[in-house]
């Protein structure tokens, strides 16, 4: 069995002080902007991903759109007004688990001098379990006797409470603001009508209805909606596929049965708006994932230029130590010993400079957690996308400072075995 003269490696190691530190500090700087770079993004991907799975995330939007083409009594720019009892034919769908229907009441939201910036969104008590909305303690969401008895209560985002109830509010993309003021159990008017509020969320990045962010939503009861707006047609109709259900064969069924009611082609792609917010967000983690990839890739090049640096340090070595390698091959070393004592060289020295850098990067990421960002708008709205330092991403960098140290090492080691004994003894 073989030996690695571990000894002598690290005694040319030391004889190369200077180049060696350099280039191990070299490597080490490679090894934290990876690791930072992919942590960094990994946060980011994670946190959008908490922000599209929410509040409408795995939702399909059904709304009314216009006839593109005629069909029996519907000509061509026939909008469809859907009813409320359209929701009725989409919960009977195999696949469907829940639906509701949803409306907008084209009317401002107001608190003594100051106003909303959005106009309240009509919900049934059930739109709390498609979008998993929470609401802050000492407030409660829309129950059965809210709708039954059609009563004028109102719940509030949370930014649109700051909005309406802080007596001094500059807004601030650094700063979404804190609630002063429990606002449950006050009276705001929504047009010229009292509505006492009964709940806040709490803080979220989701988005509801055509993207509008929940922390800025405001809703009120459905059947108080259609007190105010009898005979009105509903905004959509959010379908919550079961789970295993095919979303692409139930948006489409769910478009034949509607237009079917309403006498239009069933191949009409106008006249029934379908939006599957699930799939559309496919294609934004997909190019998450190839930005990390792409910076992944701008680090792997700073790693590759410290890999450079290796070679030209063992280049060095070898020159220095061409006579030593003759003496040792003239007394039986192998052109493969010799070859992998400089492979062990730059790989000790890939690990030393990258156990460097991942150390540095926890410190960098432990630093990052322990910043003040909550209450940051632009932080929230991304989902709070804290740097993750996951195995996944260490085994990546360990893996890269293997093959670029093997690279590195390649040619040094390769001109070291082909030395020739002889003409190694007779140089100086």
């Amino acid at each position: 069995m073989m030996v690695l003269p571990l000894k002598q490696v690290l005694q040319e190691m030391a004889a190369e002080k200077l180049s060696l530190l350099l280039t191990i500090l070299a490597v080490a700087w490679s090894a934290l902007s990876i690791a930072t770079i992919l942590s960094i993004g990994e946060g980011l991907r994670q946190g959008i991903i908490r922000t599209s799975t929410s509040g409408n995330g795995n939702l399909i939007y059904l709304s009314g759109g216009y006839a593109q083409q005629s069909h029996g009594a519907v000509i061509q720019g026939t909008r469809l007004k859907l009813k409320p009892e359209d929701v009725e034919l989409i919960r009977a769908l195999p696949g469907v688990d829940h639906a509701e229907v949803t409306a907008v009441w084209d009317k401002r939201v107001r608190y003594e001098n100051r106003r909303a910036w959005r106009t309240p969104i009509a919900v049934s008590p059930g739109y709390q379990r498609l979008t998993g909305l929470k609401v802050l303690p000492g407030g409660r969401w829309f129950n059965p006797l809210d709708q039954a008895e059609r009563r004028k209560v109102i719940i509030l985002g949370y930014s649109a409470a700051v909005g309406l109830f802080n007596a001094s509010r500059h807004w601030s993309w650094v700063d979404a603001g804190k609630l002063e003021t429990d606002p449950v159990g006050l009276q705001v008017k929504v047009g010229e009508e009292d509505f006492t509020v009964i709940g806040v969320l709490s803080k979220t990045s989701a988005q509801l209805e055509q993207g509008v962010p929940a922390d800025y939503s405001i809703f009120m009861p459905f059947a108080t909606w259609q007190q105010f707006n009898p005979g009105e047609p509903v905004s959509a109709i959010d379908i919550l596929p079961a789970t295993g259900a095919g979303r692409e064969r139930l948006a489409s069924t769910a478009r034949q049965v509607i237009s079917r009611k309403y006498g239009a082609a069933v191949d009409d792609p106008q006249f029934v708006q379908i939006k599957d917010i699930l799939l559309e967000q496919k294609t934004m983690r997909r190019f998450l994932l190839g930005l990390q990839a792409f910076l992944g890739i701008i680090g792997l090049i700073t790693l590759t230029v410290a890999g450079i640096g290796i070679a030209n340090v063992m280049f060095a070595a070898v020159r220095r130590s061409t006579r030593d390698i003759g003496v040792r091959m003239a007394v039986g070393a192998t052109p493969t010993a010799i070859r992998v004592h400089y492979f062990v060289q730059a790989l000790l020295t890939m690990a030393i400079g990258g156990g460097l850098g991942l150390l540095l990067t926890m410190a960098v990421i432990t630093g990052i957690r322990h910043l003040p960002l909550d209450g940051n708008m632009l932080f929230n709205e991304l989902g709070q996308p804290l740097p993750e330092l996951s195995w996944p991403i260490v085994s990546l960098v360990i893996l890269a400072l293997a093959l670029v140290g093997m690279a590195a090492a390649w040619f040094p080691a390769s001109k070291a075995a082909s030395v020739m004994p002889l003409a190694a003894l007779q140089s100086e």
